[in-house]
């Protein structure tokens, strides 16, 4: 098939696969829910159908469009119709197949969705692999022009080590953390905190891992949150009043359980795990800026606030411009101002009074430009980047 006939084949698919899967939407709810909240599955199919009626625009500058490219994607642990959308779906429309491998947690979840969509009937080119990742590597990925990974840094480069021909797009994770400075407007920056920190009841890689809050309004600040939190129900995601559920990976609660150990005499607020039924609780640690010698930032898969307290801009541009900080670097939510530290974040994607939902698009690129963060590596060369898979592929393989 010529491949500007493909490319309008898949604008139409897309537009029809955004319609199944409204018209599939109660289904689908009731799946997701037996692993995400009721919020988060509301919110990824709205950002599935958004992104899948979006490729037609996300596309239009691409002029010779790649055609029969081997595609192997390697998925993350949350959002499975979004991630289908993202990681499957829009690489479809450049292969002649896609292998897709879910974490061993998401096997039965994806594919139930799978079979409720009935995918390959609209996209033919898919087909899921809920296999080892040693055999998913041997029989797949090997024979992949591209391999699209999401998890952890050091995993990427052994997969690139092994496949050193192939195109590595890698969406790894940011601190992505919020800075609160004494001029903010605090109300909504403990609403957004809440918000997004609990979003998917932690469970997303673009949660913020710290907090960075002006010693001047750090206690209103832990206060309103204190406040948003209240409100906030945790048990059976069957229950859609609920909205932070079992944490999928356990050993994200063993995790969490060894560092809390170290920072049990900060907790503020929660601190409670209940790790027979999967619940972490919201939880707020208060510490200084100061104290965090190694710039340390666990990434917590938690509705864990990390808050800490910085007594100058000094103290806060250090740490932000230390390495081990920007190597990470993919957002960063600002509430209040300071132009002097907001010029110097150039390895970041700033965010006024915003978080990553409200701005993370499917269409259009994600992340920011840390060397851990998000990168392309094709043979030799490494880009450190924010990604946009479409574009990204044709820019490298097309120039060949």
């Amino acid at each position: 098939m010529k491949s500007h006939q493909k490319i309008e084949d898949f604008f139409i698919q897309s537009l029809r696969f955004a319609d199944h899967i409204e018209k599939k939407e109660d289904e689908l709810i009731a799946i997701l829910t037996t692993y995400e909240t009721y919020d988060t599955a509301r919110d990824e199919l709205q950002r599935s159908t958004h992104t899948l009626r979006g490729f037609k625009e996300e596309f239009s500058n691409i002029a010779n469009p790649l055609s029969g490219l081997n595609f192997s994607t390697f998925f993350p642990l949350n959002l499975p119709v979004y991630s289908l959308v993202i990681f499957g779906i829009a690489p479809s429309a450049f292969a002649k197949d896609v292998f897709i491998r879910p974490p061993e947690v998401m096997h039965e979840v994806l594919q139930k969705v799978w079979n409720v969509l009935e995918v390959e009937r609209y996209f033919p080119e898919l087909s899921l692999k809920p296999t080892p990742r040693n055999i998913f590597m041997e029989l797949y990925a090997s024979e992949s022009e591209v391999i699209l990974f999401t998890g952890k840094y050091e995993n990427a480069l052994k997969i690139h080590k092994q496949c050193p021909e192939s195109l590595l797009i890698y969406n790894g994770s940011g601190i992505n953390p919020f800075i609160v400075f004494d001029d903010a407007d605090l109300d909504l920056a403990a609403k957004k905190a809440v918000e997004m920190r609990c979003f998917n009841s932690g469970q997303d890689c673009a949660g913020p891992d710290a907090f960075f809050v002006a010693s001047d309004v750090i206690h209103e600040f832990i206060e309103k949150v204190k406040h948003e939190l209240a409100s906030i129900k945790v048990g059976d995601t069957t229950n859609y009043k609920n909205r932070v559920g079992r944490t999928i990976k356990s050993s994200y609660i063993g995790e969490l359980q060894q560092w809390i150990k170290t920072h049990s005499q900060h907790i503020v607020y929660g601190g409670k795990i209940d790790s027979e039924h999967g619940f972490v609780h919201p939880t707020i640690i208060r510490e200084s800026v100061a104290n965090n010698k190694n710039y340390d930032f666990h990434e917590f898969f938690a509705p864990f606030f990390y808050v800490l307290e910085f007594r100058n801009t000094l103290e806060l541009e250090t740490l932000l411009l230390s390495a081990s900080f920007k190597e990470r670097g993919m957002y960063v939510s600002i509430f209040g101002s300071n132009k002097s530290i907001e010029e110097k974040l150039t390895f970041v994607k700033i965010l006024k009074n915003k978080i990553v939902n409200d701005v993370e698009i499917g269409n259009e690129e994600y992340g920011g430009y840390g060397s851990h963060a998000n990168f392309l590596l094709y043979k030799t060369k490494k880009t450190d980047q924010p990604i946009l898979i479409s574009r990204d592929l044709h820019n490298i393989l097309s120039a060949e």
